[in-house]
């Protein structure tokens, strides 16, 4: 005889954060005050409509809601709020698993006609414990267009005992039809203090300590769903018995080091490709996925523009203080024009990384992209630049003397038409040389003479040939300028010249000195 014995006792069952804190009051509820000032306006006057709409992103409290406002509609005593009381005999039978008034359904796997039918045979029955028959039907979006046609007359004219509450992420999928016959509330995400001022609570209800900055991290990993972030501190309590730290955040993340993130970044913004590409290949070959490096360098350059345009930016990005400092110094090195379209690339990509059969070398590609900017194509960068050569120009009208208007709109026609040749498709490998290969750094005056200083010798055969049309314009009616020049540019004997110079002005103005002082003597 073999003897069983029962060990179930003796195991503790563990409740996840998102379903041991989900909340069971109005109070309770994170965010969205636009809706529960609403609702709870609805049940203080008990004015309640026979068909609710909750529709937005997963995780930001719509089934939570929906099952607030259901006992709180039942309840014989609500709090000052609206909320359930929690205590009165109603809402104690509502919270019995086994309640008969409040009904959840999952579309998901319930979508068909037959399901909706059977729901409505029993939208008849008169409530058991409550006031009101509660029907929640999440994912309503999964229905298919005969179960919707099936629920529309039922939704329209309900008994008067009966409230829908329908839920969905994807509210587009919905007939009009059924929108047209329900009160509707949109669930917005939350932001990153919110979700870290939330779960900084949690966790001192836990009794765990942790860094705030591995907090935040956690909270941006939510990106705005509360159930995402609770499921994320879930793995990072997990990972870690003791503090739970930024390391450990990003650690369990995947995320790449945020040290060589700031690294990375630095090659970039300096124009540094080589390194750029070996410190890429090195993140890559600890095991990092290229997507997420390509997301940890769109949220880094983030970061970037935020210490550029805000005083005490880290207010907002509670970084660690070593990586913060280190990111002010590498934001001493770029501007906002060059960072938003560094951003734009790396965000570019986010979505074809995942499809593509070579990701790595389309990040690279991306990396050398973003070093140096004059070999960007992308039409709206093209467009970008050559606006900042055109009011280059115009400044240069303007220290020339006065201009008519008629000159001005002449110019901008000049210009104009540059514009209009990349911005209608009608690209040439030219029009893309001139593009790519004139800044407004590059464009100087002397005596007369107008200079396009060209750095890269191999784009001066086509720069020349695609401004050629515009030389006899431009001598003819602009600036008074004799000369139109386009050569090689050399950094260091134009250093030289300058210098030069400066030096003959110095020499000219000490030998004035001391003619005048021998004339006073």
């Amino acid at each position: 005889m073999i003897a069983f014995v029962s060990i179930s006792q003796g195991i503790m069952a563990y409740t996840s954060l998102y379903r041991k804190y989900r909340p069971d009051t109005f109070e309770k509820m994170l965010g969205q005050r636009h809706i529960i000032r609403t609702l709870s306006n609805a049940v203080l006057n008990s004015k309640i409509s026979h068909a609710y709409l909750f529709t937005g992103t997963r995780g930001t409290g719509k089934t939570s809601t929906a099952k607030i406002f259901a006992k709180a509609i039942n309840c014989l005593h609500p709090l000052k709020d609206g909320s359930p009381c929690g205590k009165c005999e109603v809402c104690k039978a509502l919270s019995s698993a086994n309640n008969m008034d409040i009904l959840e359904m999952d579309a998901a796997s319930n979508n068909s006609v037959d399901d909706i039918r059977d729901l409505i045979e029993k939208v008849k029955y008169v409530p058991v414990a409550g006031k009101y028959k509660v029907y929640i039907i999440d994912e309503v979006h999964m229905l298919t267009p005969q179960a919707f046609n099936a629920l529309l007359k039922t939704l329209e004219e309900p008994p008067a005992h009966t409230v829908f509450i329908l839920a969905t992420t994807e509210v587009h999928k919905i007939p009009q039809t059924i929108l047209s016959r329900c009160m509707r509330f949109d669930f917005r995400l939350l932001s990153t203090q919110e979700l870290t001022e939330y779960l900084c609570s949690i966790l001192d209800k836990e009794g765990r300590e942790y860094q705030i900055e591995g907090v935040r991290a956690i909270a941006e990993a939510g990106d705005g769903s509360v159930r995402d972030m609770l499921s994320v501190a879930d793995m990072c309590m997990s990972y870690s018995d003791a503090k739970i730290t930024y390391e450990d955040v990003l650690e369990v993340l995947g995320a790449s080091s945020p040290a060589m993130t700031v690294e990375l970044c630095s090659y970039i913004v300096d124009h540094n490709a080589q390194g750029a590409l070996e410190l890429t290949e090195k993140i890559l070959s600890l095991g990092k996925s290229v997507e997420l490096l390509a997301k940890d360098l769109s949220k880094m350059m983030r970061n970037l523009l935020y210490i550029l345009n805000c005083n005490n930016a880290n207010k907002f990005l509670a970084l660690p203080k070593d990586i913060y400092a280190k990111l002010c110094d590498v934001a001493n090195h770029t501007d906002n024009n060059n960072l938003v379209r560094i951003i734009e690339i790396f965000v570019g990509i986010e979505s074809s990384l995942r499809v593509s059969a070579s990701p790595a070398i389309m990040l690279e590609m991306s990396v050398v992209k973003a070093c140096d900017l004059t070999i960007d194509l992308d039409q709206d960068a093209v467009l970008r630049r050559l606006k900042d050569i055109e009011a280059k120009i115009r400044l240069f009208a303007k220290h020339f003397g006065d201009v008519d208007e008629s000159l001005k709109l002449d110019l901008g026609e000049v210009w104009g038409y540059l514009l209009n040749t990349i911005s209608t498709g009608a690209q040439t490998q030219q029009a893309y040389a001139c593009a790519v290969g004139v800044t407004a750094e590059m464009l100087t005056f002397d005596n007369g003479t107008m200079y396009i200083n060209v750095e890269n010798e191999k784009t001066l055969p086509a720069i020349k040939q695609y401004l050629k049309m515009f030389e006899n314009i431009i001598k003819k009616r602009y600036f008074e300028i004799t000369e139109l020049e386009i050569k090689f540019f050399n950094k260091e004997e134009a250093l030289n010249k300058d210098i030069k110079k400066v030096k003959n002005l110095f020499d000219e103005d000490m030998l004035n000195i001391t003619n005048s002082s021998k004339t006073d003597k």
